[in-house]
């Protein structure tokens, strides 16, 4: 399970390493994906992960119109993540606008996955929240049986 945070830097042509902590946390050898999966952030999941939180996706009608429309959305959505021989990636630009990057970063480890920020975004966000509050609102909805 991740966690953490790390504070770093996109470089002059848009690349990024993924930071050693979580890159050794990830499975052996799959592939890893650029994933527009939360609101104002941009996801790297392995293809493990992502495969298991997006399977619903696929057992649905297909003359179902509006949850084609769905499936068609969230899957444009997904791209490799491809590496450099120095290890650095090159975050795609649909993906720098989604997220709002500029050049200071935040990466947080997230459960099976990791989130990459734009600093100032992931400042406010993450102020806006206290950890006494962040608590009450996880435990409130586990105990009513809800996903938290």
């Amino acid at each position: 399970m991740f966690g953490g945070r790390v504070d770093h830097q996109l470089d002059e042509k848009n690349r990024m390493r993924i930071p050693k902590m979580y890159l050794e946390g990830f499975p052996n050898g799959e592939e890893l994906y650029f994933v527009e999966y939360a609101p104002g952030c941009i996801s790297i999941m392995p293809q493990s992960v992502r495969d298991r939180r997006l399977a619903p996706l696929e057992d649905f009608n297909p003359g179902d119109e509006e949850m084609m429309d769905a499936a068609r959305r969230i899957f444009s959505s997904i791209m490799p993540v491809e590496k450099d021989n120095q290890g650095r990636t090159k975050i795609p630009k649909m993906f720098r606008e989604i997220a709002g990057l500029k050049k200071d970063i935040v990466t947080v480890g997230f459960m099976d996955y990791i989130e990459v920020w734009d600093k100032d975004r992931y400042e406010f966000k993450h102020s806006a929240l206290s950890l006494s509050e962040a608590n009450k609102r996880y435990y409130s909805r586990k105990k009513s049986g809800e996903d938290a």
